[in-house]
């Protein structure tokens, strides 16, 4: 085993209690010499090369407007809180300064300071750690941040909601191309928030690898659907995550992610034939395209009919009731599926300006009457203020302390 550098000051030890306050300046920039050059960030909606790095630094965190890498990891954790309440200000900012550090070193290719296994650490496979908190935890910044729009959700028709995958107080996603140096990335982090927070859950999904994909926006889930051809793309992406104009999310710079654990029926689904499967759906199982169209990337024309008559996309069917009646429906999914043990199904996360005028409506229509409930139950839920990007001047969370 390497022996550890006298040099290297616990961080836990940093962030015990009141001492956070006065040694979490001498943090900023430690080891920030090694940190690779930001990468330039892709355009929403193109998707770099299967080995680049995406970077550290941006106006946003790494893992949002992106196209999904290979493998997604959700880490949901409680902040074990100091009793004084003028001390939870410090535990946040320090807490968050130590997973912004250990965020850029990942992502640039260093281990984390202290790390016992460097060589895992890995630029390549686009990793990237991604950092939100909920409502109460970000109360406790006390800041100017429109907390409204981190509410909690409403219940919805047919949820069963277990506590092991809700609501946590800290959120801390990771994504990337290559699983060796994901697993050392979330090995790492856990283990430098030991008795700082307690894990909740940890949520592991994966997807269609990179160029492998049939469509280039989309991924057959464990229904054999293909899932996410109506994703925004481009500017209308950007603009759907983060808001236009004076119109910005919770906070300039962050948006609102919704994580629901969507557990699939495979075996009852299997006993449905093809003509059902896209009845439901109102898709083709077969290569994505509408009922009302013969391509993916045709609009769903709810006003279709067929030769008798008929609506060519039923009511209820999924495409229907998910299609935005109004702009600020549009969100930016960015799903994961998922295998744990004899369960199947979606890690559905979503990316959105104020969930509460995107996915709250959405969701009310499909749990009323979606055709797919009788095979999907809501198991987990919640909803994080996903912060604003840094730099090697500005550490994780700094817009959220500003005075």
């Amino acid at each position: 085993m390497a022996e550890q550098q006298p040099t290297v000051p616990s961080r836990r030890l940093v962030l015990g209690g009141s001492a956070a306050a006065a040694l979490s300046g001498a943090l900023v920039g430690f080891g920030a010499g090694r940190l690779d050059a930001p990468a330039s960030a892709a355009e929403p909606g193109q998707e770099p090369a299967e080995a680049a790095a995406l970077g550290p630094y941006g106006a946003y965190q790494r893992g949002i407007l992106e196209e999904p890498q290979t493998h997604g990891i959700f880490l949901g954790l409680d902040i074990r809180w100091p009793k004084a309440k003028d001390e939870r200000r410090d535990r946040l900012r320090s807490l968050l300064r130590m997973l912004g550090e250990d965020a850029a070193r990942l992502m640039s290719g260093d281990g984390v300071l202290a790390d016992s296994e460097p060589e895992m650490a890995s630029a390549r496979g686009r990793l990237s750690i991604t950092v939100g908190l909920s409502r109460d935890a970000a109360a406790q910044a006390k800041s100017t941040a429109d907390l409204s729009m981190l509410e909690p959700l409403p219940e919805f028709s047919g949820d069963k909601l277990e506590p092991r995958y809700g609501q946590a107080d800290l959120l801390v996603q990771f994504c990337g191309d290559d699983p060796t140096a994901l697993a050392h990335a979330l090995r790492a982090v856990r283990k430098n928030l030991t008795g700082l927070a307690t894990v909740r859950f940890e949520q592991h999904g994966f997807t269609t690898p990179p160029g492998q994909a049939e469509h280039p926006h989309a991924f057959r889930n464990l229904f054999g659907q293909l899932d996410g051809i109506a994703n925004p793309r481009t500017t209308a992406r950007e603009g759907a995550v983060f808001g236009h104009g004076d119109e910005q999310s919770w906070l300039p710079g962050g948006t609102v992610l919704v994580l629901r654990r969507i557990r699939m029926d495979l075996e009852r689904w299997d006993e449905v034939d093809r003509p059902g499967r896209d009845f439901a759906l109102g898709r083709r199982q077969s290569d994505g395209s509408p009922l009302s169209g013969q391509h993916p990337d045709d609009p769903v024309d709810l006003s279709a009919t067929t030769e008798l008559g008929l609506p060519a996309i039923a009511g209820n069917a999924h495409v229907a009731l998910a299609k935005p009646v109004q702009a600020t429906e549009t969100m930016w999914r960015r799903g994961f599926s998922y295998t744990d043990g004899d369960e199947s199904g979606l890690l559905f996360a979503c990316f959105q300006r104020d969930a509460r005028t995107a996915f709250v409506p959405v969701q009310r229509r499909l749990a009323a009457s979606d055709a797919m409930n009788q095979w999907i139950t809501h198991t987990g839920s919640g909803i994080y203020g996903i912060l604003p990007g840094m730099s090697q001047e500005a550490q994780l969370g700094a817009a959220l302390f500003a005075e």
